[in-house]
């Protein structure tokens, strides 16, 4: 392994269609880039990898839905930022494997029940019950197997 003593050679932001499509960066140093509308962080490496985001996926501008776990908005992303709240609206959490986590934000105007997936508990809650995010407020819920999830 070589060392280098340029770190970064291009360090920007804005949104993520002002990204460069290819910033002049000397093979083995990295040009950081933030896409502050969909907060990504892209990594170009100058050789071989090209604006790579990292692994982990945002969905803004989230709106809560319905009144049960059946009829709540499904989370897709990792990190999950809700503005639109409505009194009794709420998400639900995606199944993965155990280890797996998803972020939750509620920047709206009132608390956001978050469901686990059908069957699921989350902390000492008990089967299907929601976790109350308050507004303001945030969460991140840790999956420990096929049917409990851990928030913190």
């Amino acid at each position: 392994m070589g060392n280098s003593t340029l770190i970064t050679d291009y360090l920007g932001y804005g949104p993520a269609a002002g990204r460069p499509a290819a910033p002049a960066v000397p093979a083995g140093c990295l040009g950081l880039y933030y896409a502050a509308d969909i907060g990504q962080v892209y990594v170009w490496d100058g050789a071989w990898q090209a604006w790579a985001p990292p692994g982990q996926s945002f969905a803004g501008s989230l709106a809560g839905a319905g009144t049960s776990q059946g009829t709540a908005a499904a989370l897709a992303a990792d990190v999950n930022l809700f503005t639109t709240v409505a009194a009794g609206s709420g998400a639900v959490l995606s199944a993965g494997a155990a280890g797996t986590w998803q972020k939750v934000l509620n920047r709206g105007a009132a608390s956001l029940l978050v469901y686990p997936p059908p069957g699921g508990a989350i902390d000492a809650g008990a089967a299907d019950a929601p976790a109350t995010i308050l507004a303001g407020g945030g969460a991140t819920f840790w999956q420990n197997s096929a049917t409990q999830w851990y928030s913190e």
